[in-house]
């Protein structure tokens, strides 16, 4: 189990998915700018996620919603049937409370919005490896996670 303090963790291997170049480079600066996160890749498609993460096995994916292709939703649920040990976290601009709870029933233990603080995100990140499920602040009360 990994504290937010604990400063000799082995850092959380984490799989970024995004088509937004901009986006892809912004979260890499903020994951790569933090020790207790190795960022092992990102990817622009469902299916180039769905390729990295049985390569890369990684601790955390960070799943945006909608992506050109297969759905961040779809990749999803193949990701977590082919690598239940992989845990995903929902991402999305928006805050409609439905689109967040598709992807939690397909397998993903957190939600985040793009909107959301780093310091969240941090939160998210932790809290998801260590088994919890997580909801930003955004979206609290809106969901139920089982």
């Amino acid at each position: 189990m990994h504290d937010l303090c604990d400063p000799i963790m082995t850092p959380i291997t984490i799989l970024f998915v995004d088509d937004h170049p901009l986006i892809r480079k912004a979260w890499a600066f903020i994951l790569n700018n933090d020790p207790r996160f190795e960022l092992v890749a990102t990817c622009e498609s469902g299916e180039e996620a769905i390729e990295k993460s049985y390569q890369l096995c990684p601790d955390i994916v960070i799943m945006d919603i909608r992506l050109r292709g297969i759905s961040g939703i779809q990749t999803t649920q193949l990701i977590r049937e082919n690598c239940p040990d992989c845990r995903i976290i929902g991402l999305s601009f928006h805050s409609q409370p439905e689109h967040a709870q598709e992807i939690i029933e397909k397998g993903a233990r957190g939600y985040l919005t793009k909107l959301s603080h780093p310091e969240e995100i941090f939160r998210a990140i932790i809290e998801v490896h260590n088994g919890k499920s997580y909801i930003c602040r955004d979206m609290a009360g809106k969901l139920v996670i089982s």
